[in-house]
Protein backbone atom coordinates (compact mmCIF):
# COMPACT_ATOMS: atom_id res chain seq x y z
CA UNK A 1 0.00 0.00 0.00
CA UNK A 2 2.85 2.32 0.81
CA UNK A 3 4.36 1.57 -2.53
CA UNK A 4 1.11 2.42 -4.17
CA UNK A 5 0.90 5.55 -2.09
CA UNK A 6 4.35 6.62 -3.18
CA UNK A 7 3.50 5.99 -6.83
CA UNK A 8 0.34 7.96 -6.41
CA UNK A 9 2.20 10.88 -4.88
CA UNK A 10 4.77 10.85 -7.68
CA UNK A 11 2.01 10.78 -10.27
CA UNK A 12 0.37 13.75 -8.63
CA UNK A 13 3.63 15.68 -8.71
CA UNK A 14 4.01 15.01 -12.43
CA UNK A 15 0.42 16.05 -13.04
CA UNK A 16 0.96 19.22 -11.05
CA UNK A 17 4.11 19.97 -13.03
CA UNK A 18 2.32 19.38 -16.31
CA UNK A 19 -0.50 21.65 -15.23
CA UNK A 20 1.91 24.44 -14.27
CA UNK A 21 3.72 24.05 -17.60
CA UNK A 22 0.40 24.25 -19.44
CA UNK A 23 -0.58 27.40 -17.54
CA UNK A 24 2.82 28.91 -18.28
CA UNK A 25 2.62 28.14 -22.02
CA UNK A 26 -1.07 28.94 -22.50
CA UNK A 27 -0.57 32.63 -23.37
CA UNK A 28 1.99 31.69 -26.02
CA UNK A 29 -0.25 28.98 -27.50
CA UNK A 30 -3.18 31.38 -27.66
CA UNK A 31 -1.04 34.06 -29.24
CA UNK A 32 0.12 31.63 -31.93
CA UNK A 33 -3.37 30.34 -32.60
CA UNK A 34 -4.94 33.78 -32.76
CA UNK A 35 -2.04 34.95 -34.87
CA UNK A 36 -2.77 32.29 -37.48
CA UNK A 37 -6.48 33.04 -37.37
CA UNK A 38 -5.69 36.70 -37.80
CA UNK A 39 -3.41 35.95 -40.71
CA UNK A 40 -6.14 33.89 -42.38
CA UNK A 41 -8.69 36.65 -41.81
CA UNK A 42 -6.28 39.17 -43.29
CA UNK A 43 -5.78 36.84 -46.24
CA UNK A 44 -9.51 36.65 -46.89
CA UNK A 45 -9.68 40.43 -46.67
CA UNK A 46 -6.68 40.89 -48.95
CA UNK A 47 -3.92 43.39 -48.34
CA UNK A 48 -6.32 46.29 -48.27
CA UNK A 49 -5.60 49.82 -47.18
CA UNK A 50 -7.98 52.29 -45.73
CA UNK A 51 -10.25 54.16 -48.15
CA UNK A 52 -9.35 52.17 -51.28
CA UNK A 53 -11.51 50.48 -53.89
CA UNK A 54 -12.39 46.90 -52.97
CA UNK A 55 -13.84 43.89 -54.72
CA UNK A 56 -15.80 41.16 -52.92
CA UNK A 57 -16.22 37.71 -54.39
CA UNK A 58 -17.82 34.60 -52.93
CA UNK A 59 -15.66 31.51 -52.62
CA UNK A 60 -16.65 28.18 -51.11
CA UNK A 61 -15.21 29.02 -47.69
CA UNK A 62 -16.59 32.57 -47.44
CA UNK A 63 -16.30 36.04 -48.94
CA UNK A 64 -12.89 37.00 -50.28
CA UNK A 65 -12.27 40.74 -50.14
CA UNK A 66 -9.56 42.10 -52.42
CA UNK A 67 -8.09 45.47 -53.32
CA UNK A 68 -9.06 46.42 -56.88
CA UNK A 69 -5.59 46.08 -58.40
CA UNK A 70 -5.01 42.67 -56.81
CA UNK A 71 -8.34 41.42 -58.12
CA UNK A 72 -7.44 42.68 -61.60
CA UNK A 73 -4.24 40.63 -61.58
CA UNK A 74 -6.15 37.41 -60.95
CA UNK A 75 -8.98 38.28 -63.31
CA UNK A 76 -6.50 39.04 -66.08
CA UNK A 77 -5.01 35.55 -65.72
CA UNK A 78 -8.47 34.09 -66.30
CA UNK A 79 -9.72 36.06 -69.30
CA UNK A 80 -6.70 36.16 -71.65
CA UNK A 81 -4.56 33.32 -73.04
CA UNK A 82 -1.24 33.02 -71.25
CA UNK A 83 0.93 33.31 -74.37
CA UNK A 84 -0.34 36.75 -75.45
CA UNK A 85 2.19 39.59 -75.31
CA UNK A 86 2.53 42.16 -72.54
CA UNK A 87 1.06 45.08 -74.53
CA UNK A 88 -2.06 43.07 -75.33
CA UNK A 89 -2.24 42.12 -71.66
CA UNK A 90 -1.96 45.77 -70.65
CA UNK A 91 -4.82 46.69 -72.99
CA UNK A 92 -6.93 43.96 -71.40
CA UNK A 93 -6.04 45.19 -67.89
CA UNK A 94 -7.30 48.67 -68.77
CA UNK A 95 -10.59 47.22 -70.04
CA UNK A 96 -11.10 45.17 -66.89
CA UNK A 97 -10.39 48.19 -64.70
CA UNK A 98 -12.78 50.28 -66.81
CA UNK A 99 -15.57 47.73 -66.28
CA UNK A 100 -15.16 48.01 -62.53
CA UNK A 101 -14.86 51.80 -62.58
CA UNK A 102 -18.25 51.93 -64.29
CA UNK A 103 -19.66 49.58 -61.65
CA UNK A 104 -18.29 51.68 -58.76
CA UNK A 105 -19.80 54.79 -60.36
CA UNK A 106 -23.15 53.09 -60.91
CA UNK A 107 -23.37 51.89 -57.31
CA UNK A 108 -21.86 55.01 -55.78
CA UNK A 109 -19.62 52.92 -53.54
CA UNK A 110 -15.99 51.88 -53.12
CA UNK A 111 -16.89 48.23 -52.63
CA UNK A 112 -18.58 46.03 -55.24
CA UNK A 113 -19.48 42.35 -55.39
CA UNK A 114 -18.55 40.34 -58.49
CA UNK A 115 -18.88 36.79 -59.76
CA UNK A 116 -16.00 34.78 -58.36
CA UNK A 117 -15.93 31.97 -60.94
CA UNK A 118 -12.40 30.63 -61.23
CA UNK A 119 -10.86 32.96 -58.65
CA UNK A 120 -10.56 30.45 -55.81
CA UNK A 121 -7.45 28.89 -57.35
CA UNK A 122 -5.59 32.17 -56.82
CA UNK A 123 -6.01 31.99 -53.06
CA UNK A 124 -2.44 31.67 -51.76
CA UNK A 125 -1.39 31.80 -55.46
CA UNK A 126 -1.99 28.05 -55.67
CA UNK A 127 -2.19 26.13 -58.96
CA UNK A 128 -1.32 29.21 -61.02
CA UNK A 129 1.63 29.26 -63.44
CA UNK A 130 4.23 31.63 -62.00
CA UNK A 131 5.05 33.26 -65.32
CA UNK A 132 1.39 33.99 -66.08
CA UNK A 133 0.90 35.55 -62.66
CA UNK A 134 4.05 37.66 -63.03
CA UNK A 135 3.05 38.90 -66.49
CA UNK A 136 -0.43 39.79 -65.29
CA UNK A 137 0.94 41.64 -62.24
CA UNK A 138 3.27 43.55 -64.54
CA UNK A 139 0.44 44.52 -66.89
CA UNK A 140 -1.75 45.72 -64.02
CA UNK A 141 1.10 47.61 -62.35
CA UNK A 142 2.25 49.34 -65.54
CA UNK A 143 -1.29 50.56 -66.26
CA UNK A 144 -2.10 51.35 -62.62
CA UNK A 145 -5.28 53.41 -62.30
CA UNK A 146 -5.85 53.79 -66.05
CA UNK A 147 -9.34 53.47 -67.55
CA UNK A 148 -10.93 54.29 -70.90
CA UNK A 149 -13.41 57.16 -70.96
CA UNK A 150 -15.76 58.81 -73.41
CA UNK A 151 -16.84 62.35 -72.52
CA UNK A 152 -15.23 61.89 -69.11
CA UNK A 153 -17.24 58.77 -68.25
CA UNK A 154 -16.03 55.14 -68.09
CA UNK A 155 -17.02 53.38 -71.29
CA UNK A 156 -18.65 50.03 -71.85
CA UNK A 157 -15.49 48.01 -72.38
CA UNK A 158 -16.38 44.74 -74.14
CA UNK A 159 -13.83 42.25 -75.40
CA UNK A 160 -13.93 38.77 -76.89
CA UNK A 161 -11.59 36.05 -78.17
CA UNK A 162 -11.64 36.07 -82.01
CA UNK A 163 -13.68 38.04 -84.57
CA UNK A 164 -15.12 36.74 -87.85
CA UNK A 165 -12.76 39.12 -89.64
CA UNK A 166 -14.33 42.28 -88.25
CA UNK A 167 -15.65 43.56 -84.96
CA UNK A 168 -19.27 44.69 -84.77
CA UNK A 169 -20.80 48.14 -84.91
CA UNK A 170 -22.95 48.64 -81.82
CA UNK A 171 -25.24 51.00 -83.73
CA UNK A 172 -26.00 52.69 -80.44
CA UNK A 173 -25.92 56.43 -79.77
CA UNK A 174 -24.77 55.69 -76.23
CA UNK A 175 -21.73 53.78 -77.52
CA UNK A 176 -20.53 55.60 -80.66
CA UNK A 177 -17.00 54.43 -79.89
CA UNK A 178 -17.99 50.81 -80.70
CA UNK A 179 -17.67 50.78 -84.49
CA UNK A 180 -16.72 47.96 -86.84
CA UNK A 181 -12.95 47.35 -87.07
CA UNK A 182 -11.34 45.12 -89.69
CA UNK A 183 -9.43 42.20 -88.13
CA UNK A 184 -8.29 40.16 -91.11
CA UNK A 185 -5.52 38.61 -89.01
CA UNK A 186 -8.18 36.83 -86.93
CA UNK A 187 -8.82 34.49 -89.85
CA UNK A 188 -5.49 32.85 -88.98
CA UNK A 189 -6.54 32.03 -85.41
CA UNK A 190 -6.57 28.27 -84.60
CA UNK A 191 -10.17 28.45 -83.38
CA UNK A 192 -11.43 30.78 -86.14
CA UNK A 193 -13.59 28.08 -87.75
CA UNK A 194 -15.78 25.51 -86.02
CA UNK A 195 -18.73 23.26 -86.83
CA UNK A 196 -21.65 22.53 -84.49
CA UNK A 197 -24.26 19.86 -85.28
CA UNK A 198 -27.68 19.72 -83.62
CA UNK A 199 -30.23 16.93 -84.13
CA UNK A 200 -33.52 18.08 -85.66
CA UNK A 201 -35.61 17.05 -82.64
CA UNK A 202 -33.30 18.82 -80.21
CA UNK A 203 -33.17 21.93 -82.44
CA UNK A 204 -36.96 22.20 -82.51
CA UNK A 205 -37.33 21.58 -78.78
CA UNK A 206 -34.65 24.13 -77.89
CA UNK A 207 -36.41 26.78 -79.96
CA UNK A 208 -39.79 25.91 -78.47
CA UNK A 209 -38.36 26.30 -74.96
CA UNK A 210 -37.19 29.82 -75.83
CA UNK A 211 -40.52 30.95 -77.30
CA UNK A 212 -43.86 31.62 -75.64
CA UNK A 213 -46.35 30.91 -78.44
CA UNK A 214 -47.63 27.67 -79.98
CA UNK A 215 -45.51 26.68 -82.98
CA UNK A 216 -45.64 23.86 -85.51
CA UNK A 217 -42.51 21.72 -85.67
CA UNK A 218 -42.09 22.51 -89.36
CA UNK A 219 -42.27 26.25 -88.66
CA UNK A 220 -39.41 26.02 -86.19
CA UNK A 221 -37.37 23.74 -88.43
CA UNK A 222 -37.72 25.52 -91.77
CA UNK A 223 -39.47 28.87 -91.55
CA UNK A 224 -37.37 31.03 -89.28
CA UNK A 225 -36.44 34.41 -90.76
CA UNK A 226 -32.82 35.15 -89.85
CA UNK A 227 -31.36 38.68 -89.80
CA UNK A 228 -27.65 39.53 -89.82
CA UNK A 229 -25.74 42.78 -89.33
CA UNK A 230 -23.32 44.32 -91.82
CA UNK A 231 -20.38 42.32 -90.48
CA UNK A 232 -22.09 38.94 -90.67
CA UNK A 233 -23.27 38.40 -87.10
CA UNK A 234 -26.82 37.19 -86.54
CA UNK A 235 -28.99 39.83 -84.88
CA UNK A 236 -32.32 37.99 -84.63
CA UNK A 237 -34.58 35.23 -85.92
CA UNK A 238 -38.37 35.48 -86.08
CA UNK A 239 -41.14 32.87 -86.23
CA UNK A 240 -44.92 33.04 -86.80
CA UNK A 241 -47.00 30.97 -84.38
CA UNK A 242 -50.28 29.12 -85.12
CA UNK A 243 -52.24 32.29 -84.26
CA UNK A 244 -50.28 34.43 -86.70
CA UNK A 245 -48.27 36.18 -83.97
CA UNK A 246 -44.59 36.93 -84.56
CA UNK A 247 -41.90 36.19 -81.97
CA UNK A 248 -38.20 36.98 -82.08
CA UNK A 249 -35.06 35.56 -80.52
CA UNK A 250 -32.01 37.81 -80.50
CA UNK A 251 -28.72 36.61 -81.95
CA UNK A 252 -26.77 36.17 -78.73
CA UNK A 253 -29.62 34.25 -77.10
CA UNK A 254 -29.82 32.00 -80.16
CA UNK A 255 -26.09 31.24 -80.18
CA UNK A 256 -26.05 30.38 -76.47
CA UNK A 257 -29.15 28.23 -76.94
CA UNK A 258 -27.18 25.95 -79.26
CA UNK A 259 -23.71 26.42 -77.79
CA UNK A 260 -22.30 28.25 -80.83
CA UNK A 261 -18.88 29.90 -80.37
CA UNK A 262 -20.22 33.06 -82.04
CA UNK A 263 -23.33 34.41 -83.79
CA UNK A 264 -21.45 34.58 -87.10
CA UNK A 265 -22.46 31.41 -88.93
CA UNK A 266 -23.99 29.72 -91.93
CA UNK A 267 -26.57 27.00 -91.31
CA UNK A 268 -27.60 23.97 -93.36
CA UNK A 269 -30.57 21.74 -92.56
CA UNK A 270 -30.14 18.09 -93.40
CA UNK A 271 -30.92 15.34 -90.92
CA UNK A 272 -29.35 17.79 -88.47
CA UNK A 273 -28.89 21.53 -88.22
CA UNK A 274 -25.26 22.12 -89.19
CA UNK A 275 -23.72 25.43 -88.10
CA UNK A 276 -20.47 26.54 -89.75
CA UNK A 277 -19.23 29.18 -87.34
CA UNK A 278 -16.52 31.82 -87.67
CA UNK A 279 -14.99 33.57 -84.67
CA UNK A 280 -15.35 33.15 -80.92
CA UNK A 281 -17.37 35.55 -78.78
CA UNK A 282 -19.94 38.31 -79.21
CA UNK A 283 -17.86 40.44 -81.59
CA UNK A 284 -18.08 43.82 -79.82
CA UNK A 285 -15.06 45.86 -78.74
CA UNK A 286 -11.55 44.41 -78.64
CA UNK A 287 -10.62 41.16 -80.33
CA UNK A 288 -8.01 39.59 -78.04
CA UNK A 289 -6.42 37.69 -80.91
CA UNK A 290 -6.10 40.87 -82.98
CA UNK A 291 -4.71 42.72 -79.95
CA UNK A 292 -2.06 40.02 -79.51
CA UNK A 293 -1.16 40.27 -83.21
CA UNK A 294 -0.80 44.05 -82.92
CA UNK A 295 1.37 43.67 -79.81
CA UNK A 296 3.64 41.21 -81.62
CA UNK A 297 4.07 43.79 -84.36
CA UNK A 298 5.25 46.49 -81.98
CA UNK A 299 2.07 48.40 -81.17
CA UNK A 300 1.56 49.65 -77.62
CA UNK A 301 -1.49 49.06 -75.46
CA UNK A 302 -2.50 52.67 -76.04
CA UNK A 303 -2.45 52.12 -79.80
CA UNK A 304 -4.36 48.87 -79.45
CA UNK A 305 -7.11 50.50 -77.39
CA UNK A 306 -7.33 53.48 -79.77
CA UNK A 307 -7.82 51.07 -82.69
CA UNK A 308 -10.84 49.36 -81.13
CA UNK A 309 -12.50 52.19 -79.17
CA UNK A 310 -12.89 55.34 -81.27
CA UNK A 311 -12.62 58.81 -79.74
CA UNK A 312 -11.97 57.48 -76.25
CA UNK A 313 -9.32 58.75 -73.85
CA UNK A 314 -7.22 57.20 -71.13
CA UNK A 315 -7.83 58.72 -67.72
CA UNK A 316 -6.82 58.01 -64.13
CA UNK A 317 -9.37 56.34 -61.90
CA UNK A 318 -9.11 57.69 -58.37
Amino acid sequence: MKKNGIVSKRTNKRDAGSFLLFVFLLPYVCACLWGHVGEEADRLKGNKKEDEYLVETSVEWGVWELPLEEYLTYRLCLVMPGDYGIEARKAQAVLLRTELAALYAEQGAKRVAVNGDGLAKFYRDAAVPTELLQESRKAVKETAGEILTYRDEPIRAPYFRVSNGSTRDAGDEKCPYLSAVSCEQDREAPDYRSVVRVDKERYVEKLRSALEGDFEDNTLWEEGKFSFDGTGYMTSVSYIDVNGEKEKIDGETFRHLFGLPSASFEMDREEQAVFRVTGVGHGYGMSQYAAAYMAENGESYREILAAFFFQTELANFE
